[in-house]
């Protein structure tokens, strides 16, 4: 039952498309956009790591030795170079090669691409996948493991090897987790029911691996936050809450940048967008489009709130606990540019740029387009 209203959403929602490429365009910024905040002035003084040329190559050296370089990774990858700006360059190494191998997962066997496989290549997808999200702290392999498994494990090691026990121990958590539920089908078919948006939203959080690359802005400088000490002034609950917004903003964004990618060209239904058209049959597709962008919107807005929650009691303590007060600054100032990251990396990588596009700013200029 479920299947023929998914096709007959995913025909309506690509016709109306159509429509709207013929009349319309929209400015994802001018979307996101709220009262006086603008995300060009947000994002003005961004910059990426001043060593990428470097840190790009170190990655394919490494994806190369593996066997699992793909030539469109240096697009990725450059989204951890954006991320974290101010990373170490021995911490962004190890983070780059990590990208490097959950780059070959997305593109080989990913949530848009699981489907279209082969039932022997599903197959061997769904026990390479169950045995990398298994990994515990030895990180440890199995006999005749495939190159990937030993890639993942050498930069879990070098992760580890530079990392708090406690921290490490909750980032492989979240980081299998990842592992275990993105590559597979995460389209409705693959999963036997239509998830409400509510529930999309939460089990989209998990497939971007955005929980684990929000923990990866204290691995980038070395600057772990105190959890007890956070307790101790009741921010605790807050710090949460900025880390979530930091990662909804960074996968619901790319959700409306990819969805041309995923649902136009790939037919994919594991996206913010189809998941409004699945719960509202009625809603037009540039409905759809105002309300996922405010999702994101009102995100952005929680985010910029509750660091501001948290500076004010900065400033209440940078007298009695300046060390720990510097050090948490330093943290906000890093989730400040991972935000800034979800924006900048998706505006300028040409991973979402096209021909024709219903962004502005995924639109291809004319030079592009001739070259």
């Amino acid at each position: 039952m479920f299947n023929h209203h998914v096709k007959t959403t995913l025909a309506r929602v690509q016709n109306e498309y159509a429509q709207l490429l013929k009349t319309t365009s929209f400015s994802l910024q001018d979307l996101f956009n709220y009262g006086d905040f603008r995300l060009d002035t947000y994002c003005k003084k961004f910059n990426p790591h001043p060593q990428s040329a470097e840190l790009t190559q170190q990655a394919r050296q490494f994806g190369e030795h593996y066997g699992i370089w793909m030539e469109n990774a240096k697009h990725y990858i450059s989204c951890v170079l954006y991320v974290f700006p101010t990373a170490t360059f021995e911490r962004m190494a190890a983070m780059v090669k990590n990208n490097a191998i959950d780059y070959y997962l997305n593109d080989t066997m990913g949530r848009e691409i699981f489907r279209n496989l082969t039932s022997r290549q599903q197959l061997n997808a769904k026990h390479l996948i169950y045995r990398m999200a298994c990994i515990d702290e030895t990180l440890e392999t199995v006999d005749n493991a495939h190159p990937l498994e030993l890639a993942n494990a050498e930069i879990l090691k070098d992760i580890q090897q530079t990392a708090p026990p406690e921290w490490f121990s909750q980032f492989l958590k979240l980081y299998s987790y990842h592992i275990a539920v993105t590559h597979k089908d995460c389209n409705v078919e693959g999963l036997g029911f239509i998830p409400t948006v509510d529930k999309y939203i939460e089990m989209r959080n998990h497939t971007s691996g955005m929980p684990h690359i929000v923990m990866l802005v204290e691995y980038s400088t070395g600057v772990f936050l105190d959890w007890q000490w956070l307790a101790r002034i009741k921010v605790v609950q807050r710090m949460k809450r900025l880390h979530k917004a930091a990662a909804l903003i960074g996968c619901l964004m790319n959700d409306l940048f990819s969805f041309e990618k995923e649902v136009i060209d790939n037919d994919s239904d594991s996206n913010l967008l189809m998941s409004f058209a699945l719960n509202n049959p009625d809603m037009s597709l540039q409905d759809i489009i105002y309300n996922s962008a405010a999702i994101v919107r009102d995100l952005l807005m929680e985010f910029m709130d509750v660091a501001a929650q948290i500076e004010k009691k900065c400033e209440q303590l940078s007298a009695s606990d300046p060390v720990k007060v510097s050090k948490l600054r330093i943290h906000l100032s890093d989730l400040d540019r991972s935000v800034q990251a979800s924006w900048m990396w998706q505006v300028y990588t040409k991973r979402f740029k096209r021909m024709d596009s219903i962004w502005e700013e995924t639109q291809l200029q004319t030079a592009e387009k001739v070259s």
